[in-house]
């Protein structure tokens, strides 16, 4: 390869992207989470890795938000720290709701890569489950979370016999368990098909306006970011480099669809 190739495979798309935040419409919301001036960074055999240089950030109440980047930006890590699931080097996390013993029993999060015991069945998984929630989903809504994510029809089968989608809704299931303040899902949609994935949109949607949950999405599924979400925030170079309603992407770009496809390398 030649090294003019090379240095063409080291070139940061992003590096060339605008930067684009228009915050003024979010200065009557209420935020339930700060992240202030956050810092990390990892020892890797080629020297330290900084993930995250002074980054800020907000999540308003019972917003719809997703956050979206590059591979290796830090999205999934950012919320495994906001979730007390991993520590930080510098900077402040603040949790602005009330709470018993510790914040993190406020949020909710589904990770795209979790792995269940392969002899329990979603009956088990989903009852126990429900032993830690400290609050719960009325009767109604559990039953029609069910439908809509067609989970009654195998909830004695083991999770060994499931496919890889049958899986992922099992898991997106179990965290809309509880009444959080704010709900993660990361890549929510992978392994769903169309005609499912738009019943499980449609519940999440009547769940977060039922109980006035915020709602925080890291997706590269640019229909579900279009149809679902009223900010964006895109993490790139150890920054926020975009963080904008909407309302204000579609003047800027032209549509929300522009936007992402210009924002969203992978």
């Amino acid at each position: 390869m030649k090294k003019q190739d090379i240095k063409q495979l080291e070139v940061n798309p992003y590096d060339n992207l605008p930067s684009f935040i228009k915050t003024e419409s979010l200065k009557s919301l209420k935020p339930v989470i700060e992240v202030k001036d956050l810092k990390h960074h990892f020892r890797t055999k080629k020297g330290k890795k900084i993930l995250y240089d002074g980054l800020n950030l907000e999540i308003y109440e019972n917003e719809r938000l997703a956050i979206i980047g590059p591979n290796g930006a830090g999205k999934t890590y950012l919320v495994s720290l906001i979730c007390g699931y991993a520590k930080f080097h510098e900077g402040e996390i603040k949790y602005n709701f009330k709470y018993s013993h510790s914040p993190y029993e406020k949020l909710s999060v589904q990770f795209q890569d979790l792995q269940f015991p392969s002899c329990l069945t979603p009956r088990d998984l989903i009852e126990f489950s429900q032993k830690l929630c400290d609050t719960h989903i009325s009767s109604k809504m559990y039953n029609e979370g069910l439908k809509a994510f067609q989970i009654d029809k195998i909830l004695d089968t083991k999770m060994s016999k499931l496919s890889g989608g049958q899986q992922q809704r099992v898991n997106v299931f179990i965290a809309m368990l509880s009444k959080p303040k704010v709900l993660f899902l990361d890549e929510f949609t992978t392994g769903l098909d169309i005609a499912i994935k738009n019943n499980i949109q449609d519940f999440i949607n009547l769940y977060c306006d039922t109980y006035k949950v915020a709602l925080v999405i890291i997706s590269h599924d640019i229909d579900i970011i279009e149809e679902m979400v009223e900010r964006v925030i895109v993490i790139a170079n150890k920054h926020k480099i975009v963080d904008a309603s909407a309302k204000d992407i579609n003047t800027k770009f032209g549509s929300m669809k522009k936007f992402l496809r210009k924002y969203i390398i992978y």
